[in-house]
């Protein structure tokens, strides 16, 4: 019960936190004419900044230090080191758009740091009948991944609330999960989903509009990247092992911007165009194009994805991994063609 009340009280203090750090810094920014520009892909029409993913930021800094501080948190330091350089990566590509390639760079180097932690997918853990891996591979594999994370996230943040909606459904996830295999980083999900709920307030506020920029996102990203490894260490012993594969869940809970990414890549390559251009081929923005208000999208692909996550928990049990694939991607075909196409 004590910890419960620990719990609310970190998650209601970082919510107050957020909403004052959201309001303060939309206003510095609107103040030195740090606007988001109005063009033909933009969903305001009203000033907005990308200020939210330094808000995000700032607020986990400071609730992290307290919880720290009071002996209740625990990160390793490589992980620190791994997220505070992705989010440096983002704001400065928020300011002066750093290229691609540069950018592509600086997410392996931040993956380089983050597999300094001991922390990185060293089994498959039977997907392929493939179980541990040596080390090179698994370095080699952790990489791409953080790297395909970190993007996917990314690319998503182009309707209000999805990004924020599909993030608290991970991290609420992996909460469940590290509260049983660590006690001392369950503080943390409490500290980041209260900063985004004060977020979520300002991103779908019309006069007051906020992005969460590439600062947040790739802040996010790394972040659910770690947890991702953490999940697939065969070191760490996770609750969920006996009723679902461990790849195949962290693949469902990253479901929708694993899709949508992969999807936008095919298309845009099938086109001949670059894969990483800006465009609105994303399905999030098929929702928009058919009428749907942002929020109602966003809730609507946020539903579906919980939906799809626990569906999947009990046809695991009866089924097996092979049989819950094909009955997944099934369900998506059906769901694409009935809603999105």
């Amino acid at each position: 019960m004590t910890d419960l009340i620990y719990y609310i009280t970190f998650f209601s203090l970082t919510t107050l936190v957020s909403l004052y750090l959201n309001g303060y810094l939309n206003r510095l920014f609107v103040g030195n004419k740090l606007t988001d520009p109005v063009n033909e892909r933009s969903s305001h029409n009203y000033p907005a900044t990308r200020s939210g993913g330094l808000s995000i930021f700032f607020t986990v800094c400071i609730a992290s230090a307290f919880a720290v501080a009071t002996n209740e948190l625990y990160f390793p330091l490589y992980v620190l080191l791994s997220v505070f350089f992705m989010t440096l990566t983002g704001f400065a590509d928020d300011l002066i758009e750093v290229r691609y390639r540069e950018k592509l760079f600086l997410q392996i180097f931040a993956g380089i740091l983050m597999i300094q932690s001991g922390y990185y997918i060293n089994s498959f853990h039977g997907v392929f009948g493939i179980y541990d891996l040596p080390y090179w591979i698994s370095v080699i594999v952790s990489l791409f991944v953080f790297v395909v994370i970190v993007n996917a996230l990314n690319l998503i943040d182009g309707l209000d609330g999805l990004a924020s909606f599909l993030s608290i459904k991970f991290f609420l996830v992996a909460g469940g999960i590290i509260l049983i295999a660590d006690s001392k980083m369950f503080l943390f999900f409490p500290i980041i989903v209260g900063a985004l709920v004060g977020f979520m307030s300002f991103n779908f506020n019309h006069s007051k509009k906020v992005f969460l920029g590439d600062t947040g996102s790739l802040f996010l990203g790394s972040i659910m990247a770690f947890l991702v490894f953490y999940i697939l260490d065969s070191e760490n012993t996770i609750i969920s092992d006996s009723f679902i594969s461990r790849p195949f869940l962290t693949v469902l809970m990253l479901l929708y911007p694993l899709i949508d990414t992969l999807r936008a890549f095919t298309v845009r390559s099938f086109k001949g165009m670059s894969p990483f251009i800006a465009d609105r081929i994303h399905l999030h923005h098929r929702l928009a194009d058919k009428g749907y208000e942002h929020w109602q999208a966003s809730l609507l692909i946020f539903f579906l994805s919980v939906l799809i996550l626990v569906i999947n928990c009990f046809l695991f049990i009866l089924l097996g991994l092979n049989l819950s694939i094909v009955l997944t991607v099934f369900l998506l075909i059906i769901l694409y063609y009935s809603l999105f196409k």
